[in-house]
């Protein structure tokens, strides 16, 4: 009997159901699997038992709670997917729409971190999710693996001026800390296949942080650099894929 799976969306971009929708895999994955709910895919409009549900997007209105909680109460394992539903996701730039990773609401069973997930950790873990085994996360930050990483150890003496680098300039070969620019990569977990770094963008945190709390990693960092204060005020950085346990300072 093939396993049965609940595919939800709550408030986001739908980009990680588009990244599903596109895998390579997914014949095969929907040939081993039965689909009982998925707004995306079919008219059921009833959320039944099932033995896992993806659950895309974050909460940002009171009527999806009840819904979250009636998934919960019928599913074996709960997995958050995507960067929206795991820590908040880019919502939580927002000022004026609340950004709630699912966890705080319900017990999940693991998440699939990414903006959206790279195809690869999408497809490998959706497999190790029919075969009813853990998901695999890396449990190295972004650094380890960087293409521009080179030999020489960063020291963090530079002064860190801007967050985007010359996109006029010729295609990069070192590390973006070298040359002055702010990159999250020591504190956020590998995994995505350097797909912002390849394509000239600094590591903006969308995997998550490898260990511990997305803050207090972020924060922690940030005290090794020599960042002015424009830049250590800058929302963003603590916001773009998270929602921080921190106050947002009043403007």
């Amino acid at each position: 009997m093939n396993p049965k799976f609940l595919i939800a969306s709550f408030t986001g971009c739908s980009g990680c159901i588009g990244t599903l929708l596109a895998l390579d895999i997914l014949s095969e994955f929907f040939e081993r699997v039965d689909v009982v709910y998925s707004p995306f895919l079919m008219d059921e409009t009833e959320i039944q038992e099932t033995d896992v549900a993806l659950i895309e997007g974050c909460v940002s209105e009171d009527s999806q709670i009840e819904t979250l909680k009636e998934i919960r109460k019928n599913a074996k394992k709960v997995i958050a997917l995507g960067t929206c539903a795991a820590f908040g996701g880019i919502l939580s730039l927002s000022t004026e729409k609340e950004a709630i990773p699912i966890a705080e609401y319900i017990d999940i069973d693991g998440f699939i971190p990414g903006c959206p997930p790279p195809s690869k950790l999408l497809g490998n873990n959706l497999i190790k999710l029919l075969e009813d085994k853990e998901i695999v996360l890396s449990q190295i930050n972004m650094c380890a693996n960087c293409p521009l990483r080179g030999e020489e150890e960063l020291q963090y003496e530079e002064q860190i001026n801007k967050l985007q680098p010359d996109f006029t300039a010729e295609p990069r070969t070192q590390c973006f800390l070298k040359e002055e620019i702010l990159c999250l990569g020591p504190v956020v977990r590998d995994g995505c296949e350097h797909r912002c770094i390849e394509s000239g963008i600094p590591c903006e945190g969308c995997m998550g942080p490898v260990t511990q709390d997305y803050t207090a990693n972020i924060i922690n960092f940030l005290s090794m650099l020599k960042l002015p204060r424009n830049l250590r005020q800058y929302d963003g950085i603590f916001f773009r894929f998270a929602k921080p346990k921190i106050k947002r300072r009043k403007k």
